[in-house]
């Protein structure tokens, strides 16, 4: 660890969020929050976790494997068909 090296933490607890137990958020140097401050602060860090969970909550669009199977399997049918001919 460097000697003399300090950072500031937060720590917003989410009880309600079914991603996050706990957020930290490290500021950054230089910056030390007067008491008119902390407030925007947070709102700032709650701001991020909203944006967050709202990312995480869009449903992802997951194929289904028996479709490409059956696909696979019917163009295969289909060149093995004209191959055949071919030949």
């Amino acid at each position: 660890m460097i000697k003399g090296a300090q950072k500031q933490m937060i720590v917003v607890r989410t009880g309600a969020s079914k991603y996050f137990d706990e957020a930290y958020f490290v500021l950054k140097s230089g910056i030390n929050p007067a008491r008119g401050e902390r407030t925007d602060i947070l709102s700032e860090a709650n701001r991020i976790l909203q944006e967050s969970e709202s990312v995480r909550s869009g449903k992802k669009k997951t194929r289904n494997p028996w479709i490409w199977f059956c696909l696979g399997l019917a163009v295969g049918s289909v060149l093995m068909w004209v191959l055949r001919l071919l030949f």
